[in-house]
């Protein structure tokens, strides 16, 4: 894509309708499909490490941890929503989202929408700090046979997709992919457990296109295991979606049953699930653009404990459902009011309210300047409602919510032909955070919301075309964190709620078709030391090296964290085995470009 196709594609999430990039009041990172065909990436999490607006930190070859503006560790990294299609794939154990069970097929990915700023008004639970939305192919667009394999120095990868017509209205798509990562190194010399991890994972997909509606209906499975089956994560989900275009608007309905387990040696937990959402987006007279709709949610949980660490009673329900309503408001050709409200219900602490304003100013010279204030919250999960143990925990039956009310500046613009930028500032007000209140006695604790603080920051990113054919591109995001203890209230952990966050990362990129058959592309990375854990700042590259061989066969020689055998990205030994990242290499072979 050129420089100004990227600042004008339409993207969906920040308002459930499509709208250009250069339009919208929100920090927004788009990841397109050739960024993520020239990464190198078998995973999504590594595929993200792109945004310049995200932490990613791997914990080992199968757990990460990623967030927008803080809170990044196992424990706390639980206020990024990460969606799939509009699917949100957070599970309400521990409210986070476990990497290990979200499978993706790489190249049947449209692109990746990336938004830093809480998203509550539009998705509810959870997005808290950002919102991640991952927005496969149309059917259109995969037909025909694709096959990808990739062999390497520490993970392997294979990928296989067909799509074809049965009737001029009717596509097919059926997927597979199987995945190989070696064990990882431990920080710690006697630690012997085995981290290697490997899976597959599968779908079919029909979709039917007719003049004014699409109706999609997809079933996909994975089964994915830790070396010596130490640990099994497998799952099959159904889903359908209609929309249905109206002149001006649209509506859309979404319904989705699901069934995942966890088998691991200190649990077992299976959840089912169902979620059916709808929303009808239209225009009332030349100056409003409005969208409302709703979702419920429905979980049955059964989690099972080996160990001391339980639930009083392991089967429970979950339930969540939410109404909200926007309108986008043209104050005049060149400003733009956004309003909106949800009213989000969850069974453990009832009703949440979700405003969110946004204005934006579209001036003479292409350029956007826009604020925004929103408020967002993260619901409690089950560990911290239910979990006890019989000396040093009881149940929390009143943990509320933890809440942010987020103030945002940004500019976005296109100074010339060959150059985009975009910048956004932060101040996040965090209340009712999760704090481990013990008594005199020190035991039993309880969980309780007894901390507060601020974060601030400021994100930034820029493309350049130097000339056709060769892209430059940067990004940098700096975070401050301010947390303390509401009076009245201790904590044994000592804020760990805050996470552990770099003050600063920042990267740039270069994109080189060296040839009409023969690209480069190359991205220089670094990272600050976690203040609050022992995690050195590291810089590393990535590189990858494609010979176009045919119109639609390519070879590539791939390299990711180049500069260094191995570094350190997370320290949480409460929670994982602590372990290093190490250099990977590889070779793919494409076929179906």
């Amino acid at each position: 894509m050129s420089i100004d196709e990227l600042a004008n594609i339409q993207i969906t999430s920040a308002a459930k309708h499509s709208q250009p990039l250069s339009s919208v009041a929100a920090s927004v990172f788009i990841i397109t499909a050739d960024d993520i065909r020239r990464s190198g990436a078998i995973s999504l999490p590594e595929v993200l490490r792109l945004a310049p607006n995200l932490e990613v930190a791997r914990l080992n070859a199968y757990s990460w941890t990623v967030t927008a503006r803080g809170f990044n560790s196992p424990e706390t990294a639980n206020k990024l929503l990460v969606m799939i299609n509009g699917r949100s794939v957070y599970e309400p154990i521990g409210g986070g989202n476990l990497w290990q069970q979200i499978d993706v097929n790489l190249a049947n990915i449209d692109r990746i929408e990336v938004i830093a700023g809480p998203g509550g008004t539009m998705w509810g639970a959870n997005a808290v700090n950002g919102v991640v939305n991952v927005i496969t192919k149309p059917g259109a667009q995969t037909q025909g046979l694709y096959a990808d394999v990739a062999a390497g120095s520490f993970q392997r990868a294979a990928s296989l997709r067909y799509g074809g017509k049965l009737s001029d209205h009717i596509g097919f798509k059926v997927m597979a992919d199987s995945f190989d990562i070696d064990r990882t190194k431990p920080f710690d010399p006697n630690d012997t457990t085995d981290d290697a991890f490997h899976g597959v994972f599968g779908s079919l997909s029909l979709t039917g296109d007719w003049e004014k509606d699409n109706l999609t209906a997809a079933v996909m499975t994975y089964n994915n295991q830790v070396s010596g089956d130490t640990a099994t994560f497998k799952g099959t989900l159904g889903r359908l979606i209609w929309n249905h275009d109206l002149d001006g608007g649209g509506v859309n309905v979404n319904a989705v049953i699901s069934r995942d387990v966890r088998d691991e040696a200190t649990l077992y937990e299976s959840r089912d699930s169902i979620v059916v959402s709808a929303q009808h987006n239209f225009r009332a007279g030349p100056h409003h653009n409005i969208i409302w709709g709703g979702e419920f949610r429905y979980w049955w949980e059964n989690f099972e404990s080996f160990n001391d660490f339980k639930f009083l009673d392991p089967k429970t329900t979950i339930s969540l459902g939410s109404l909200f309503a926007q309108d986008e408001i043209a104050l005049r050709p060149d400003l733009t009011l956004t309003m909106g409200l949800k009213a989000e219900y969850n069974s453990y602490s009832g009703t949440e309210w979700l405003p969110n304003v946004r204005l934006a100013w579209q001036r003479d010279d292409g350029s956007l300047i826009w604020g925004a204030v929103s408020r967002a919250a993260r619901t409690p999960n089950r560990i911290e409602r239910e979990l006890t143990h019989p000396v040093f925990l009881q149940p929390s039956p009143d943990f509320s919510s933890e809440k942010v009310t987020a103030w945002e500046l940004g500019w976005r613009a296109q100074p010339m032909d060959r150059l985009s930028v975009s910048l956004s500032s932060f101040y996040n007000q965090y209340n009712d955070l999760r704090t481990d209140t013990y008594p005199a006695t020190i035991f039993p604790l309880i969980l309780e919301n007894g901390g507060e603080g601020e974060t601030y920051g400021i994100e930034g990113w820029g493309k350049y075309e130097v000339m056709p054919g060769w892209r430059l591109s940067a990004g940098f995001n700096l975070l401050h964190k301010t947390f303390r203890l509401k009076p009245g209230f201790n904590d044994l952990t000592g804020l760990a709620v805050q996470g552990q966050d770099p003050a600063y990362q920042a990267q740039i990129g270069s994109q080189w078709a060296i040839s009409p058959a023969m690209n480069l592309n190359v991205i220089l990375r670094t990272v600050g030391k976690v203040d609050n854990a022992p995690v050195p700042a590291y810089t590393e590259a990535d590189a990858t090296l494609t010979w176009r061989l045919t119109d639609r066969l390519a070879l590539s020689l791939e390299g990711l964290n180049l500069l260094h055998e191995q570094h350190l990205e997370a320290y949480d030994p409460s929670t994982l085995p602590v372990r290093y990242v190490p250099r990977a290499v590889s070779v793919r072979l494409r076929y179906g470009l």
